[in-house]
């Protein structure tokens, strides 16, 4: 069976990318991608944007959806902090396409404790979840993998299964590990695909996911595409 070719996580100009939405679609449409999502830094990071904007963002995405019949998403990279709360408001959350969230910033220096505290992190965010995919998951400047033990993965990935939370390929950190995505198939956590492109020729590169996807084994059905 062909993997479907989707990229759910772009940035753009509205924070701390080089493209315009049009650059975007366009990239999008020319590697025939079944689907773009332009999920932008929430106002948690220096580089992100307020609400406002990502609002703005959202309906500037939306006319072009509807222009183009092209299945282009307007939505957020939130920011989880240390505490597990995201940068934005329910009430603004709700309003856009897509709620992709990640752990930008962590206390310890020492990476066991960083593992620790980045599970803890997304847990709290998990209770309940107000985002869909986990970016770039386990992962801070490197893989936090080998600083938790397998049934702490375990623990993890069943939670992510319960609170419905997929887990992003990102091929700008090639994260995550094999095992973590093996455990996700596993448990039947959906997977997604995202460059964390912050220009245009970066958006749809998606051949290290696809490739790896393929090796685990993965089925349409395990991809959140069809699911969203």
């Amino acid at each position: 069976m062909m993997l479907p070719k989707f990229d759910l996580h772009v940035h753009t100009f509205y924070s701390d990318g080089s493209s315009s939405v049009e650059s975007v679609l366009e990239e999008a449409q020319r590697k025939k991608l079944e689907a773009v999502a332009i999920t932008d830094h929430g106002p948690g990071l220096s580089v992100g944007a307020e609400a406002r904007k990502l609002l703005q963002l959202f309906q500037e995405v939306k006319r072009m959806r509807e222009e183009t019949g092209f299945r282009i998403l307007g939505g957020v990279e939130s920011n989880i902090s240390p505490e597990g709360g995201l940068d934005l408001e329910e009430g603004v959350l709700r309003e856009l396409d897509l709620v992709v969230a990640g752990i930008h910033y962590l206390r310890a220096r020492d990476c066991r404790v960083q593992a620790e505290e980045y599970l803890e992190a997304v847990r709290r965010a998990l209770r309940p979840p107000s985002f869909r995919i986990l970016a770039h998951p386990l992962y801070y400047n490197k893989s936090l993998l080998p600083w938790i033990s397998r049934e702490e993965m375990e623990e993890f990935v069943e939670e992510l299964a319960n609170a419905e939370v997929a887990v992003e390929l990102n091929s700008k950190y090639r994260a995550p590990d094999r095992e973590f995505l093996q455990e996700c198939l596993r448990r039947g956590v959906k997977l997604s695909v995202g460059t964390d492109a912050h220009h245009p020729a970066e958006v749809g590169t998606v051949e290290w996911q696809l490739t790896l996807l393929r090796r685990l084994g993965a089925r349409r059905e395990d991809l959140i595409l069809d699911f969203l």
